[in-house]
């Protein structure tokens, strides 16, 4: 009896640890709230031990200033939580935002000096 105990015991631990390794794995979303003063026209994101900045991951054309939108990080950007944001305008000027978390994040603002701050988190 205690070796069938045992057993769906370490059974149990087998799917958690599998199950905990796929939602890592999984897109993470959050909102961006858009209080840098000017209107922003791409949104990149990429894991902070990376160089590259992939594609444009902005939902609309625009990100007007004082507005929020929901940002989804790709699954395949891989389980990292730290990431780096480049916003650019329409003039082509650009702030870099480095080691956002975003496993813990909910809603996070962004300002025009360069800071950011975590309104809402996990």
């Amino acid at each position: 009896m205690n070796r069938k105990l045992l057993f769906l015991l370490v059974l149990i631990a087998v799917v958690s640890l599998f199950s905990v390794k796929n939602s890592s794995a999984q897109a993470l979303s959050y909102d961006v709230v858009n209080n840098t003063g000017v209107t922003l026209v791409d949104v990149f994101v990429s894991p902070s031990e990376t160089s590259n900045w992939g594609n444009d991951i902005l939902p609309n054309n625009l990100f007007e200033n004082g507005s929020t939108i929901t940002v989804t990080i790709p699954a395949e950007y891989g389980s990292s939580c730290l990431f780096d944001m480049k916003i650019t305008d329409a003039v082509g000027g650009h702030i870099t935002f480095t080691g956002i978390d975003a496993c813990k994040l909910v809603k996070l603002q962004i300002n025009g000096d360069g800071t950011y701050q975590y309104l809402a988190t996990k």
